[in-house]
């Protein structure tokens, strides 16, 4: 007998509520947090039970190369409505020898920006350890950082070492299937952890200028983001495109910021979305029509691409300790609290 297909699904929206405003997990695969789907016959099922029954067919052959069984890309938005406290995530290669965990790098897209909106983005000069430690403990870190007044339809890359925070402002974040970082400064705040000494080793203290990233409003499709961990692609969807998939080796994540639209599989019913939604397309399903429902829609379209013999490489048989394994990192060590 043939094996059923699989479809194009999307998720139940997980609503967290922070300090400083919200955040909606849109498909996550964290163990603690897992996103369960809404649409079609895999519809109760969460993305953690999906790829392990389903494996390659839903990630493709290069996530799983490099993922296993961990869907290894996240969707999130981040509503930020006061400010967020200072953080650095770590790399794949720290993560995984200190955490048994993947690292974080982000994509930070800004879907609208308020009348205070900031995000910090690194250290406007260079700094010496000395001084970032010590200003963070006298309260004047600010005056260090690199700070972006952000517009709307902006996108930033948040590196490992990075340090970084928002206010006033709200992103989608596409990531690695991770919510491992480390909270440096919270802005005079007493009543939540920081982790300044342990992350300080992680830190990239030189100055670093990242240039406004304003998409190109005349391009219909436009790379906006190309790394080992994720490659994401902004569409203006104006009339339908047929995408071909062919030999891709990877599934194609689409999250809707403006408008809507549909997801069409020939024999299949439309699936529809519209701003917010994120809509997973298996990596088994190779031809499939994306239709505008509205004027003016957008979407972020991820996938992975094959990786360069240079690029890091991620133990596929280890399974990362946000997943729910036992921690085995080093002694002493902790995992701070999933809250951003």
């Amino acid at each position: 007998m043939d094996e059923k297909k699989l479809t194009p699904m999307r998720f139940r929206p997980e609503r967290v509520e922070r300090k400083w405003g919200s955040v909606e997990y849109r498909l996550a695969d964290l163990g603690y947090l897992d996103s369960v789907a809404s649409d079609g016959w895999l519809s109760g099922n969460s993305i953690s039970d999906i790829m392990q029954t389903y494996l390659e067919r839903v990630a493709g052959e290069i996530p799983f190369e490099y993922y296993g069984t961990q869907f290894p890309v996240m969707v999130k938005w981040l509503d930020v409505g006061g400010r967020t406290s200072l953080h650095v995530n770590p790399d794949d290669e720290v993560a995984e020898q200190r955490y048994d965990a993947f690292g974080k790098t982000a994509l930070w897209y800004v879907a609208e920006a308020g009348p205070k909106a900031k995000l910090y983005l690194g250290f406007r000069r260079d700094v010496t350890a000395e001084e970032f430690y010590r200003k963070c403990l006298d309260g004047t870190v600010e005056e260090l950082l690199n700070v972006v007044v952000p517009k709307a339809g902006e996108h930033y890359l948040v590196t490992p070492g990075m340090v970084h925070a928002a206010a006033d402002v709200k992103l989608l974040e596409v990531a690695e299937s991770s919510e491992l970082w480390f909270r440096l400064y919270d802005w005079g705040a007493e009543d939540r952890e920081t982790h300044l000494e342990e992350a300080f080793d992680l830190i990239d203290f030189k100055a670093y200028r990242m240039p406004a990233a304003e998409s190109d409003p005349e391009a219909l499709t436009e790379k906006i983001a190309v790394t080992p961990q994720f490659t994401v692609t902004e569409i203006r969807l104006k009339d339908p495109v047929r995408i071909d998939a062919g030999n891709a080796g990877s599934f194609q994540l689409y999250t809707c910021v403006k408008g809507a639209g549909s997801v069409q599989v020939e024999g299949e019913k439309p699936l529809r979305f519209r701003a917010g939604d994120a809509v997973l397309v298996p990596a088994e399903v190779k031809q499939f029509l994306l239709a505008p429902e509205a004027a003016g829609t957008l979407l972020l379209e991820a996938s992975l691409e094959p990786r360069r013999e240079e690029d890091q490489y991620i133990d596929p048989e280890a399974e990362p300790f946000l997943k729910g394994e036992e921690y085995s990192g080093l002694e002493g060590e902790e995992l701070p609290d999933p809250e951003l």
